[in-house]
């Protein structure tokens, strides 16, 4: 799994480094800690387009899916990081990045319960 630093989250999406912490905090991308224990970004939260890079759409929802229903922040992005049986075997983030989220959050859904 590819990880990036905030830095260059900003730099992709044209932003501030402090707008990239934001996003993390309305949970519009994931992040997880390094081997010190310093948050990087997981590249699959961004999309890249013909117009350039942008965001997983549907991706705050999932998370708050999972996040109301008990799980803490990293397990949530675990979750969506992880191959799901009730979903086939496939990995939440990449049926998000392909526009495939009603049945995402349907079985996230149903894990938070």
């Amino acid at each position: 799994m590819d990880m990036i630093s905030f830095a260059q989250v900003a730099e992709r999406l044209g932003v501030k480094v402090t707008r990239a912490h934001r996003l993390l905090n309305e949970h519009r991308l994931l992040a997880l800690p390094d081997e010190q224990g310093k948050l990087q970004v997981v590249a699959e939260s961004l999309l890249e387009t013909p117009e350039g890079w942008t965001l997983v759409e549907r991706l705050p929802g999932t998370m708050l899916t999972l996040l109301d229903g008990g799980f803490t922040v990293q397990e949530a992005t675990e979750w969506v990081l992880a191959a799901q049986p009730l979903l086939d075997g496939q990995r939440p983030i990449d049926l998000l990045r392909a526009g495939s989220h009603s049945k995402v959050n349907a079985v996230a859904a149903m894990q938070a319960i």
